[in-house]
């Protein structure tokens, strides 16, 4: 039986980096797509061996050693370079499709960003024997490259995660809040409810996402008295620091890989 066109790749290989400035950082948030050809690549399919198959785990990790030698704002120059890469490696490689596909950060503060276009307003009004006034706010997804921290957690023989002195957190803020008393301009209201949020989550240090959290509940809180309670669930969108020193490259701690899943699901209700 002939084969048709082949060709093999990685991706959706996820890969972060901060541009670190002074004083404002930038964050590049990146998907990569990767598919090679080459002249002796058929035989895998027909009989079964590998000798001309690049290992696409070794696709993923070039994304990341490259990204620390050469990923900046100029993406279509870092996905021509990983073309010329994998065109290199092997003469029997030749052709290679490199796909970069870019989040949309948004700056807030000189190290935060506000993302994506996901975000939801909700309205709630519950009449009957219970009645309530309610609003909301769904998909406000938010990233500072600093001022967060995870330390002093306890640990026991199958933790393995390292303390955090300084790190990315990331999350998509879904909060419910409750009115005691109806607001005369419910829009200005959420408004500021929005606004307040978004000034407790880059402006305040933070120990934990539990910690940023309660920080938010309480600003809101103090700033919007029509808000009785509030209701938060973070979930924890990690950025976690990608080991380039195995590639023989000296670690500045700017390249991450973005896990999407599994995550930290944080949930948490501040009242008066």
């Amino acid at each position: 039986m002939p084969l048709g066109a082949h060709s093999w790749g990685k991706s959706r290989v996820r890969v972060s980096r901060i541009l670190r400035g002074d004083p404002a950082d930038e964050i590049l948030d990146l998907n990569v797509d990767i598919q090679l050809t080459a002249t002796d690549v058929d035989v895998a399919h027909t009989e079964g061996d590998n000798r001309g198959v690049y290992a696409t785990d070794t696709m993923r990790n070039t994304v990341y050693a490259l990204a620390h030698e050469h990923l900046g704002p100029d993406l279509e120059g870092f996905a021509g370079t990983l073309c010329d890469h994998f065109l290199s490696v092997r003469e029997e490689i030749v052709g290679s499709d490199v796909t970069i596909t870019a989040n949309r950060w948004d700056r807030r503060t000189d190290r935060g960003f506000v993302g994506g276009s996901s975000e939801k307003r909700i309205a709630r009004v519950v009449k009957g024997e219970d009645t309530s006034l309610s609003a909301g706010i769904e998909g406000l997804v938010v990233l500072k490259t600093g001022g967060s921290a995870f330390e002093g957690f306890p640990r026991d023989r199958f933790t393995t995660l390292p303390e955090a002195a300084d790190r990315i957190l990331a999350t998509s803020v879904t909060a419910h809040w409750d009115y005691a008393t109806k607001p005369e301009d419910t829009t200005a209201t959420w408004e500021r409810v929005r606004e307040t949020m978004l000034g407790s989550f880059f402006g305040e240090w933070s120990a934990s996402v539990q910690h940023q959290g309660y920080l938010m509940g309480e600003a809101v809180l103090a700033a919007v008295p029509e808000v009785s309670r509030i209701t938060f669930r973070l979930p924890n969108q990690h950025h976690l620091p990608f080991d380039v020193t195995r590639f023989g490259v000296e670690d500045t701690g700017t390249v991450f890989y973005p896990v999407p899943e599994p995550f930290g699901d944080i949930r948490l209700t501040v009242g008066r």
